[in-house]
C-alpha cells in the first residue's frame, strides 16, 4: 500500500469487539515494517488508510514509480485508477501513462 498510495497515516485493527482487540497506528511504511519484523497479525483484520498529503504527486517520474509499483499486484486498469485517485490527476491521463509503461516492458 505504501508503494502505491505513498506516505499516509493508517491503522490496523484486529479482533474488534473481542477479548484480544488490538489497534496499531502509524504510517503505512511503519506498519509494514512492524509486521515484517513481528509476523502477520492473527485473526480478523481491518485496515484503515488516511487521506493523502495536501501536496499531491505531480512529477511524471513519481507517477511512473507509483504505477510500476501498483502494476506488480494489480491489473493495468486498477493500477491506473488507484494512482489517479492517490495523486488527484485525471484517470485518463494516468491510464495513458500506464499503457505507455506497459509497452516499454
Amino acid at each position: 500500500m505504501h508503494t502505491v498510495l505513498g506516505p499516509r497515516p493508517a491503522a490496523i485493527a484486529r479482533e474488534l469487539t473481542k477479548r484480544y482487540e488490538e489497534v496499531r497506528r502509524g504510517t503505512l511504511e511503519e506498519l509494514a515494517r512492524h509486521y515484517d519484523e513481528s509476523g502477520p497479525p492473527l485473526g480478523e483484520v481491518v485496515i484503515v488508510v488516511g487521506p493523502p498529503d495536501s501536496d499531491p504527486v505531480t512529477e511524471d517520474a513519481d507517477i511512473d514509480i507509483l504505477l510500476q509499483g501498483a502494476m506488480t499486484s494489480m491489473s493495468l486498469r486498477d493500477a491506473a485508477a488507484t494512482v489517479a485517485e492517490a495523486t488527484g490527476r485525471p484517470r485518463r491521463e494516468i491510464y495513458a501513462r500506464a499503457l505507455a509503461l506497459g509497452a516499454e516492458d
